[in-house]
């Protein structure tokens, strides 16, 4: 005798978009979820004013279809990102001096032949199958190889080695060729719409909206201690034990790592971004003031800088700091990261530190519900890991953009949700 059909680990958008699949196919189904909160790693800030800052996901691809669709069923709207888009807006800041990436004549063509060359490495994967045989020979080398090949100026090194942290939150010898050639395949399918999109309001009404109907079936402020695959079982913190025919397990890889005691290391050893988020108000967006979009690109631990607020009303704005891999990690962690970030915008924009408001600060390294930021497979990982997080684990299944052809997103957390509760309801393979 179990106690529910089907038990769910996790009410991020997986987690309840396989509880509301299920739930609405007739299951007994029961969320558990640690935090006070639902979203997991989609989790949104709002300002007095009616502002509001992504403290994790925060763009939607074009070629985002399920996040759209969930979207527009949820009566949300959503907008065009324009910070960054013009590149004539953007700023390079390397060596103390901040300048126009125009002013960097070596850039254009250097950054061009990169572009060609992930391209090149694109059209040897199969974004369905990233694992096949014909193209597991580029999951042993770093893109950091790649990267050196191409012997780009240092300009355009630097510029290279930020998109790819800003995108992987690793540096580029932390990335599997295999693992960037498979995202890059999957933003060319997304043309001009790559990072294009936001949820007005925030993000985390897409989990807010998924959560609704579910009602009574979410436990919040329930952590799980130990998850039993092969007997169908978890294990509270309380020291309740539950179990079920099907476990839909959708925490991230380094958290399940804690609660799964044997599990596999395929799974143990993949790779996760370090890092988080620093975003700031200010009463006027003094970047426009000099003329710029508030688009920076550094050197420095900081990493990146954009204005979330581009498509906002009102004279106030929100700056956001990315700070990946682990020099941004290691700012991130320092008490008085929000201080060392202001100060940063007002070296680069002078005169906004008269007008900084409230600072949001979120780092998802420290975060014990998330252990990281999202999955980035290094050398030799992805592969071997693969096939497992689609497998059947006794009767556990895993969910989680960890697990989806979209990883790191969440297109690839709502389709993983989705695949679970097909799988439970009609029997169809992971």
């Amino acid at each position: 005798m179990v106690d529910h059909e089907v038990i769910v680990v996790g009410a991020g958008l997986a987690g309840l978009r396989c509880a509301s699949d299920l739930l609405a196919a007739g299951r007994d189904v029961v969320v558990l979820e640690s935090r006070d909160r639902v979203g997991g790693r989609v989790w949104s800030h709002r300002f007095p004013n009616g502002q509001w800052a992504e403290r994790g996901a925060e763009f939607v691809d074009r070629a985002h279809v399920e996040v759209l669709s969930l979207a527009a069923r949820l009566g949300l709207e959503v907008n065009d990102v324009r910070c960054g888009g013009v590149v004539g807006d953007r700023l390079l800041d390397v060596g103390g001096r901040t300048a126009p990436y125009h002013l960097h004549h070596s850039l254009d063509g250097d950054l061009r032949r990169f572009d060609e060359a992930m391209a090149e490495l694109a059209a040897l994967v199969d974004p369905d199958d990233p694992a096949g045989a014909r193209s597991a020979h580029l999951d042993a080398v770093p893109l950091s190889a790649l990267v050196e090949r191409l012997g780009l100026s240092l300009m355009a090194r630097v510029v290279v080695g930020r998109d790819i942290r800003s995108e992987y939150m690793v540096s580029p010898d932390e990335v599997s060729q295999l693992m960037a050639a498979w995202m890059t395949s999957r933003h060319l399918a997304s043309g001009d719409g790559y990072e294009g999109h936001r949820v007005v309001g925030g993000n985390d009404q897409l989990a807010t909206g998924l959560a609704a109907p579910i009602g009574d079936h979410l436990r919040l402020r329930t952590p799980v201690s130990i998850v039993e695959p092969e007997a169908g079982a978890v294990v509270l913190r309380s020291g309740e034990r539950l179990t079920a025919e099907h476990l839909v397990v959708t925490v991230p890889l380094p958290v399940l790592g804690r609660l799964w005691h044997e599990v596999p290391p395929e799974l143990s050893r993949a790779g996760y971004g370090v890092g988080g988020k620093v975003s700031i108000q200010y009463r006027r967006r003094v970047w426009r003031d000099y003329g710029r979009d508030g688009s920076v690109r550094t050197e420095r631990a900081w990493g990146e800088l954009w204005e979330m607020s581009d498509d906002m009303p009102g004279d106030t704005g929100v700056m956001t700091a990315l700070l990946s891999s682990h020099d941004g990690a290691a700012l991130m962690s320092l008490p008085d990261v929000a201080d060392r970030i202001e100060a940063e915008v007002e070296r680069i924009f002078p005169g906004s530190r008269g007008h900084a408001g409230e600072r949001v600060v979120t780092d998802w390294t420290d975060d014990e519900h998330s252990l990281g930021a999202y999955v980035t497979f290094g050398v030799g990982q992805l592969v071997a890991a693969w096939p497992l997080l689609r497998a059947r684990h006794g009767r556990m299944l895993l969910a989680g953009e960890h697990t989806d052809e979209w990883c790191g997103y969440m297109e690839g957390a709502l389709r993983s949700g989705a695949r679970a509760a097909r799988t439970i309801t009609r029997g169809t393979p992971c």
